[in-house]
């Protein structure tokens, strides 16, 4: 093949040359085969290869017959069939150029394709996918509609969850993004470019060249057609798990809405295009962003004001009279509690146990402390305590010891710690003896007796980062050996408490608690928030290996 490259200005500053690796999968091919590949070999910029994989196709012949009588101005490969992804997969590790290029056996390239994109290279730099606009012909109709979308500035990620219009035959991608992310995943039928192409976002920038640079057809024999159904459920698994990793960060680079607006626009969004289980949990995500407390009943008035109309949009006819009933009540209570003067630790959680605010019918330290939330908290709590020889355990919080009383923990000295003097002085007289011993302390400056193990569950994530961060420093000082903490193990990012709200999840290991790996973990198996919280856990440290 030819290795000059067109004269251009940008790629002679540059003085890069790179070579680009054009990858035509195909399977049962004949009728398009030839224009694709005549589109790829009629590329202005000629350090090129053009790589056809034949993916086992059983038409006679007619697919192999076309390839090859390209002799040596392609290579061509054939296998077992394996689907879209295994075909791709089967090229990759032969591919001899910096860049790899789909291009799908029925579309085309436009002629400067893959010279747009290296020119752009100069001004990109090497960690950058590049994609383009594209234009959609209808064999059936002839109809030709140009697309041009584009991701926002940094919010490629979130685009990617909530628009499905990325054309994965407009990348232009390095080599060396499969060798750090991985390659397609061929246990997916039809979403196996949307999952490679988040994963490689983790680590490169995607940028358009916003230019119409690839034609699409639409006919009644592509794959995606044939496989309606399949690709309706992948695609809702796949955007599950989207939304699932989704940070701060990938939210704020759109339209730097807060995240529990952004998390309730996706999963509105979401609902609207038919994916019930991803706009389940976006919705889920919203709900734990907007957190408890004060500013959380008007952060969750927001979330189903976007709900509601997300449903309107839809064409749901629920009366407007009756969604504006519905939100009546919830705006009045932001508004209400709103008025509540900034009161302190104590003060705030004498409220909660008082006016009982987490609303559980069964505790009073809310749904987490429930005899089914703590169940398996109850049988490997003691194995844990016997395995490490521990004799004493502070539990702080103690709360309404709704789940405790009930666990055996077979230690000698259980001392309960709760800012909450109604709640310590009720705790000792039910059950307090030799044994069990009950103390009201703040457990960010008050002095807290030695012990072999302290348990905080479901307290840090309560507090500030100030207060949680003084509240372990406070724990290290009382001498004591382990720590026992909440922790949510899959969570990318930690947010910190504002204004009045009362709760979010914490993952102790990311700043800026900062903790190493812990020696042990009990996953609670939470189901609250319909799983949204599975990767609850209990994390064991040394309190000397913390450095806060």
């Amino acid at each position: 093949m030819d290795n000059l490259v067109v004269d251009n200005p940008a790629i002679r500053a540059s003085g890069s040359n790179p070579k680009v690796s054009i990858v035509i999968p195909v399977y049962n091919g004949a009728d398009f085969l030839r224009e694709a590949i005549e589109s790829a070999l009629a590329q202005t910029y000629r350090n090129i290869e053009v790589i056809v994989i034949n993916d086992g196709s059983t038409d006679g012949g007619a697919t192999a017959e076309i390839a090859r009588s390209y002799g040596d101005r392609i290579r061509y490969f054939e296998k077992p069939n394996g689907h879209v992804a295994s075909a791709l997969n089967h090229a990759i590790p032969r591919m001899t150029g910096d860049y790899f290029s789909w291009l799908s056996h029925d579309d085309l390239y436009h002629a400067d394709k893959v010279l747009a994109q290296v020119d752009a290279l100069a001004t990109e730099g090497p960690r950058t996918v590049l994609y383009s606009y594209f234009a959609t012909l209808d064999q059936d109709t002839g109809r030709f509609v140009e697309e041009r979308h584009e991701a926002p500035p940094g919010g490629f990620r979130r685009w990617l969850t909530e628009y499905k219009c990325l054309h994965g035959c407009t990348l232009l991608i390095p080599r060396s993004a499969f060798d750090e992310c991985g390659v397609f995943n061929e246990s997916l039928r039809t979403t196996q470019d949307y999952d490679l192409w988040f994963r490689i976002s983790s680590r490169f920038r995607f940028a358009v060249v916003p230019r119409v640079l690839v034609t699409g057809r639409l006919h009644s024999a592509q794959g995606s057609r044939q496989l309606q159904q399949v690709a309706e459920e992948e695609c809702d698994q796949l955007l599950r798990g989207f939304v699932d990793k989704l940070s701060v960060a990938d939210l704020n680079a759109t339209d730097g809405a807060p995240p529990h607006i952004a998390f309730a626009r996706i999963a509105a969004n979401l609902r609207s295009r038919e994916f019930p289980l991803a706009a389940e949990l976006a919705l889920a995500r919203a709900i734990e962003a907007a957190a408890g407390g004060l500013v959380g009943l008007w952060r969750r008035a927001e979330i189903n004001a976007i709900r509601y109309l997300g449903q309107l949009k839809k064409g749901l006819r629920e009366p407007a009279h009756m969604i504006m009933r519905k939100m009546k009540s919830i705006v009045q209570a932001a508004f209400e509690v709103l008025q509540r003067r900034k009161e302190g630790v104590k003060g705030k959680f004498s409220r909660i146990y008082a006016e009982n605010i987490f609303g559980s019918e069964e505790s009073r330290s809310g749904g987490g402390s429930t005899m089914a939330q703590t169940a398996v908290l109850r049988e490997k709590l003691p194995v844990l305590l016997a395995e490490l020889g521990a004799h004493s355990m502070i539990d702080a919080p103690c709360g309404d010891l709704n789940w405790m009383q009930h666990c055996s923990l077979g230690i000698d000295k259980y001392i309960g710690i709760d800012i909450v003097e109604p709640l310590i002085a009720g705790n000792q007289t039910r059950f307090g003896n030799d044994a069990r011993e009950f103390l009201c302390r703040d457990i960010i400056r008050d002095p807290l007796p030695q012990v072999d193990v302290i348990l905080c569950r479901d307290c840090l994530v309560h507090l500030d980062f100030r207060q949680a961060l003084e509240a372990v420093r406070n724990f290290r000082r009382s001498g004591s050996t382990y720590l026992l903490s909440t922790t949510f193990t899959s969570r990318p990012a930690n947010v910190d408490l504002k204004g009045a709200d009362i709760w979010r999840t914490l993952n102790l290991e990311l700043p800026p608690f900062n903790f190493p790996p812990p020696i042990s973990l009990i996953n609670e198996k939470c189901t609250e928030g319909d799983g949204a919280y599975g990767d609850k856990c209990l994390g064991l440290w040394r309190l000397a290996d913390l450095k806060v």
